[in-house]
């Protein structure tokens, strides 16, 4: 069959899934909250406002991305998506009946889709990747820094990539032009500017899929707008802030998230406020110096999730694997990312923003930045508890590796982007290997 064909029915057997999900709940609806059932009309619209916000969701979530993310992803995704929707339903249909209508409805709704979710989704990732075939792949490097690295991550991928050739870009003309000939896909690893361009022509006039590392200057090029000088067409950077509305309406967002989730889990910081302290009978609150916008100091608050003298040779370190220094409370409340809400505090205050660059310490900053200088680059806006690096990135992704997650973040802002992080935050919580320490866990640089 044709790839158009193949995409053709991953289409209909993904709208197949989807639509199966919003029989379920018109189904559900009709027979379980018949009282809030009023006219035809009022059904359909009701219907197709849950249909909207399921797709919108699921567009959030990546709930569609088979083959760029792993099942489990893709299955916790879906299982999100299901909640946003049903509870606000919910909501909706109390709202309709004037009263808190029964949960097990919707509880039975739920668990029926999430049914058909699961099944559907491994079948979906399998006919994926049947019809897309990992690609025959070659490596082309300009330098032998971090190629071990690379190599593995991408190798790691079997199921999209199968790696035939890793050739450096010294090799002659006619064998790099051969490699690239008998491969689907080609990866460039730190590629000499005085060869990357014949090269990606190359590759582009002859559909090859191309993957690329980015370099600082290429994320700003990557977000540039463009200005026309008559007719010759000018990348345009985006070095101004926004502007003052667009600042307000961050700040306000901010307070209000901060306020609710403080209200909304009072409790559950009480509780672990009283369980840390009555573990080590030291204070549950952990405070620390960190860097925001323009450089400035200010206190970060966390629960303690270390013993009291975690460091008590003066010495920063970033947290290891099976690192000793951590109490079992603190394993449960990293692994939970629980430890991380008394900074909506931070957040309220305004040293903080709900999204933004992760805050480094001053000590651990100034060493990163003697390796990487754009790393300052970071403090261009207000840091932040979620963000580009916390979403996309792990507790052990390297300072280089998150500087250009930051910087992506810093140069596509919008309030719509914001938000859309805010959501893809709760997804993060359910995923262990964003909190995953360094390997060796004794330093605070690494390289």
């Amino acid at each position: 069959m044709s790839k158009r064909t193949n995409n053709l029915i991953l289409f209909l057997a993904k709208a197949m899934m989807f639509f199966a999900i919003i029989a379920v709940f018109a189904i559900g609806r009709a027979y379980l909250y018949p009282q809030t059932i009023f006219y035809f009309w009022g059904y359909i619209i009701l219907l197709l406002m849950y249909t909207a916000i399921l797709y919108l969701v699921s567009r959030i979530y990546n709930g569609f991305n088979f083959g760029n993310v792993n099942l489990q992803e893709i299955v916790i995704s879906w299982i999100l998506c299901l909640v946003v929707a049903n509870v606000f339903q919910y909501f909706i249909l109390s709202l309709f009946a004037l009263a808190l209508i029964p949960v097990l409805g919707i509880s039975l709704i739920f668990a029926t889709q999430v049914i058909i979710v699961v099944p559907m989704s491994i079948l979906l990732n399998r006919l994926y990747y049947h019809q897309n075939p990992a690609h025959k792949s070659a490596i082309i490097y300009g330098s032998k820094e971090k190629l071990d690295e690379y190599c593995s991550i991408i190798m790691m991928h079997r199921n999209r990539f199968i790696v035939n050739h890793v050739v450096s870009q010294d090799e002659s003309t006619g064998k790099l032009l051969d490699i690239i000939d008998k491969a689907e896909s080609i990866f460039f690893l730190n590629i000499d500017e005085k060869k990357q361009d014949w090269l990606f022509e190359y590759c582009y006039m002859h559909n090859k899929h191309t993957y690329i590392l980015p370099t600082f200057s290429s994320i700003l090029i990557n977000t540039a707008g463009t200005l026309w000088l008559q007719n010759t067409p000018v990348f345009s950077l985006k070095t101004p802030e926004p502007d003052v509305g667009t600042q307000l309406i961050k700040r306000g967002m901010d307070i209000l998230i901060s306020l609710i989730g403080i209200i909304l889990s009072s409790i559950l910081m009480i509780g672990v406020a009283l369980a840390i302290r009555l573990y080590d009978k030291h204070p549950a609150i952990y405070k620390q110096v960190r860097v925001t916008k323009g450089g400035k100091h200010f206190t970060l608050y966390k629960f303690r999730s270390m013993r009291p003298d975690a460091e008590h040779d003066g010495v920063a370190r970033l947290a290891a694997n099976d690192d000793d220094r951590v109490t079992p409370i603190g394993r449960v409340i990293r692994r939970t990312r629980i430890d991380e809400l008394p900074q909506l505090f931070n957040v309220l205050k305004g040293s903080m923003s709900f999204v933004g660059p992760r805050p480094e310490r001053p000590e651990i900053a100034e060493q990163y930045e003697e390796i990487y200088p754009n790393f300052a680059f970071r403090t261009k806006v207000k840091a932040g508890i979620t963000g580009f690096a916390q979403i996309y990135g792990r507790y052990n992704t390297s300072p280089e590796e998150k500087l250009f997650l930051d910087i992506m973040y810093i140069e596509t802002f919008s309030i719509l982007e914001d938000i859309k992080l805010i959501l893809q935050t709760v997804k993060v919580l359910f995923q262990g290997a964003s909190t995953e320490g360094i390997e060796d866990g004794t330093t605070a640089l690494w390289k």
